[in-house]
């Protein structure tokens, strides 16, 4: 859903003066802090650009000085919005520190709603109810097919039978889309387990143009984007992105991308509302096209009407300044538009890969 007129302010494009203004800017806007706590993973999805570096041989940690400057941040202005700890990262495989992270963050913003994405392959019932203690408020497992397979409707349901089994605790469907997706939940230890398989090799991102193959199918972004409004994210170097779509990996998305390492700055507040920061908030506010590597993302992206383009220009006027000048561009619109069955599927499965 696209943010309303009422949430843009101008601290979001703008340096605000103080540290009070760039904390009460940060409060009003976040709503996903994004954390990778621990960079291993143990799968090599080749729709995901893990696949393409080595995560699995070992696990660098995220720097306790960054989750500790986060703590105290989010703690000083009484968070009580989501934290997610995962990125490109699977979570559960680190026990101790998984754990830790989940009870620091409990302990010190303690009305935070903390979740993560994980692909289920060390998940237990016993670990279940240790995340639980810990903390943790909801969880996110997504059952992905082998390295090298393509996406298969009877191994997928193979998949929820056995998660059902190994949690002794039924999945209630909820949507079986063939070829497509399977989705459902469960309710276990007082949280809810948000279970999917999805066909990520049609309806995945091409992760900031990093897959090259899902790149060639995208259309020409239209759509603003407003995740660099409310999400706040971090790899497990401390590298700022302004959004989840860009790996910290990636040579050229470290190069080009990144707003800078949290390390760098005195406070959370002061990144989010760094220069680098505003200057990606002003170029994904209005419909239009998009520059690399934004250009080819999928995610959300839809035409608009006259009046939601209209409502987009008129909060640019009114906190940017003049609307650029840009020549039309052939294509602009997208040609999901002409295919509103896929357009919806598209954004639902967008939704729920993190």
């Amino acid at each position: 859903m696209s943010l309303p007129s009422t949430y843009f302010v101008v601290g979001q494009f703008d340096e605000p003066l103080s540290l009070e203004d760039a904390e009460a800017v940060f409060k009003s806007s976040v709503t996903n802090v994004v954390v990778e706590i621990t960079s291993h993973c143990n799968r090599h999805c080749t729709y995901c650009p893990v696949s393409q570096v080595d995560r699995s041989s070992e696990n660098k940690l995220l720097p306790d000085g960054i989750f500790d400057m986060l703590l105290r941040d989010l703690s000083a202005i009484d968070y009580d919005k989501s934290v997610c700890l995962n990125l490109y990262n699977e979570p559960t495989s680190d026990r101790n520190v998984l754990l830790r992270r989940i009870g620091q963050l409990r302990a010190a913003v303690p009305r935070c709603r903390i979740y993560f994405s994980t692909n289920g392959d060390y998940l237990s019932r016993e670990y279940l109810k240790a995340m639980v203690d810990a903390g943790l408020s909801e969880l996110y497992v997504t059952l992905h097919v082998p390295a090298g397979k393509t996406y298969d409707d009877s191994y997928v349901i193979g998949r929820f039978t056995e998660l059902s089994a190994r949690l002794q605790k039924r999945i209630a469907m909820s949507a079986v889309v063939p070829g497509t997706t399977v989705q459902g939940t469960m309710k276990l230890f007082g949280i809810t387990l948000n279970i999917f398989s999805t066909n990520y090799e049609l309806y995945g991102s091409d992760r900031a143009g990093s897959m090259s193959d899902l790149s060639a199918r995208a259309p020409a972004r239209s759509a603003p984007c407003d995740r660099p409004f409310h999400d706040f994210t971090i790899s497990y170097d401390g590298t700022l992105f302004p959004c989840c779509q860009m790996f910290v990996d990636n040579p050229l998305h470290k190069k080009r991308y990144s707003v800078g390492n949290l390390g760098a700055y005195a406070n959370v507040f002061e990144a989010y509302a760094s220069q680098k920061m505003a200057g990606w908030r002003k170029s994904m506010l209005r419909f239009g096209p998009k520059e690399s590597p934004c250009d080819t993302c999928s995610e959300a992206n839809y035409e608009g009407n006259v009046e939601q383009r209209m409502e987009r220009d008129s909060i640019y006027e009114r906190l940017v300044g003049p609307l650029p000048v840009t020549k039309p561009v052939a294509g602009d619109l997208p040609i999901l538009t002409q295919m509103p069955v896929r357009k919806t599927l598209l954004r639902r499965m967008q939704g729920l890969w993190r």
